[in-house]
């Protein structure tokens, strides 16, 4: 894993997200120590502790909303670490995040795809990010973004950053690793992001 995070590094990813309960702490410190952009760790329920999440010094923690206090926002702004927090498409979860002491917002684009919400989905997307944005937060997009829709994802405005996962994976096996994050980083880089 190592080497995958390198090798995205090397291809033109500027943060590596990952999921911090999935990855033992070892290998987790290893691919922190190794990488000189960002990293982004996703706390699950159940899954990794928050100090060991704060151990490795992440440049940003993302919770579910649900799981935040402001007692972990003040614990990881100490550490100099931000919070992100996984909300859905709602104006209301955006506010409750900056309440939270979030610094950033994460946005799920999963539905996107689906026949007949995505362009109302698109739309709610738009008002989040924007209303993020008013407040002083970051935003960030994940989950269901491939190739077709990174671009345009990528043009809003407000959002400033871009999370690939399974997508990537799977033009990874077809084209491999390094070849499938530069295609990304270039669709991306068109859109205007850089």
């Amino acid at each position: 894993m190592v080497q995958a995070a390198t090798v995205a590094q090397a291809a033109g990813a500027d943060v590596i997200s990952l999921v911090a309960g999935e990855i033992a702490p070892a290998l987790l410190t290893a691919i922190a120590s190794a990488l000189m952009i960002r990293l982004h760790l996703h706390l699950a329920a159940g899954g990794a502790s928050l100090t060991e999440a704060i151990s490795v010094q992440p440049h940003r923690i993302c919770l579910a909303i649900d799981d935040v206090s402001v007692a972990i926002a003040q614990q990881l702004h100490a550490h100099g670490i931000e919070l992100a927090l996984a909300i859905d498409t709602s104006v209301e979860q955006v506010q409750a995040a900056h309440a939270a002491g979030a610094c950033a917002i994460e946005l799920d684009a999963s539905k996107l795809g689906a026949a007949g919400i995505a362009d109302a989905e698109f739309a709610r997307l738009v008002a989040c990010a924007a209303a993020a944005t008013r407040l002083g937060m970051q935003v960030q997009i994940a989950h269901g973004i491939d190739l077709t829709n990174a671009g345009r994802l990528a043009a809003l405005e407000d959002v400033v950053q871009i999370q690939v996962g399974q997508a990537l994976l799977i033009r990874a096996i077809i084209v491999g690793w390094q070849t499938a994050v530069g295609e990304m980083k270039a669709v991306l880089t068109q859109a205007g992001r850089q």
